[in-house]
């Protein structure tokens, strides 16, 4: 998972030196200092001039990485797309039953969502950067969409998922429910309740994911973020 942004120091203060390392470093620090700023300003609100004081450099010197505020959204975007396919894995990777790792794996997305800075940044501009910027990103959904449809249907193969759902279907449904369910919890509370809503929305369609047979009377998913 991408970290946050540390809060204790000036990002000036954490400007980092050394020839090896240097220009991955002060590239990671000026998308750091755009990802607050984009966070809460948004993307049209926050200029250029407002990200190179944010990071304490000189405006040639995050030219150099990025020459133009598009730029440095979309490398925040892209940098959100990455952390995902090691999120799945690793959380599908921690879990036999593939039943708990559908449901774990939301668990994950919501604390990264919820408290991960770059993430919060880059959901942001989805939804505020131009079309024509926006066409140069990847389809959005569509991995998350493939890993979900091929857990389920392997948590079927080894009789741990109901085989009457359809797993295209449901790992549409699943996917478009958090992502829509994110954005609605981060509108009214900034995503203060998002666990809340995850959990009744576990609670309604964990029954119609277990096996045939399976009592489906606790209808509780067991797993936190």
């Amino acid at each position: 998972m991408v970290e946050p942004v540390e809060t204790a120091q000036p990002l000036a203060a954490r400007r980092p030196r050394g020839r090896a390392s240097d220009s991955a470093a002060t590239r990671r620090l000026i998308v750091e200092a755009a990802a607050a700023l984009f966070s809460e300003r948004g993307y049209a609100t926050a200029s250029l001039s407002d990200i190179v004081a944010g990071t304490g450099m000189t405006k040639g010197a995050v030219y150099w990485h990025f020459p133009s505020k598009e730029e440095i959204a979309l490398d925040i975007v892209r940098n959100m797309y990455a952390s995902w396919p090691p999120l799945l894995g690793a959380v599908m990777a921690a879990h036999d039953d593939a039943l708990d790792a559908l449901v774990a794996v939301t668990y994950k997305a919501a604390d990264q969502f919820t408290n991960d800075l770059m993430t919060q940044a880059a959901k942001r501009l989805l939804a505020e950067l131009p079309p024509e910027s926006l066409a140069k990103l990847p389809q959005p959904y569509v991995g998350w969409q493939g890993a979900l449809r091929a857990l389920i249907a392997q948590g079927q193969e080894r009789g741990q998922i109901n085989t009457r759902v359809d797993p295209e279907g449901t790992a549409q449904a699943i996917v478009a429910s958090f992502f829509g369910m994110q954005q609605v919890s981060w509108e009214l509370t900034g995503r203060r309740d998002l666990l809340n809503r995850l959990e009744n929305f576990w609670k309604l369609v964990l029954p119609q994911l277990r096996p045939a047979g399976t009592d489906a009377t606790d209808a509780g998913t067991g797993t936190s973020a």
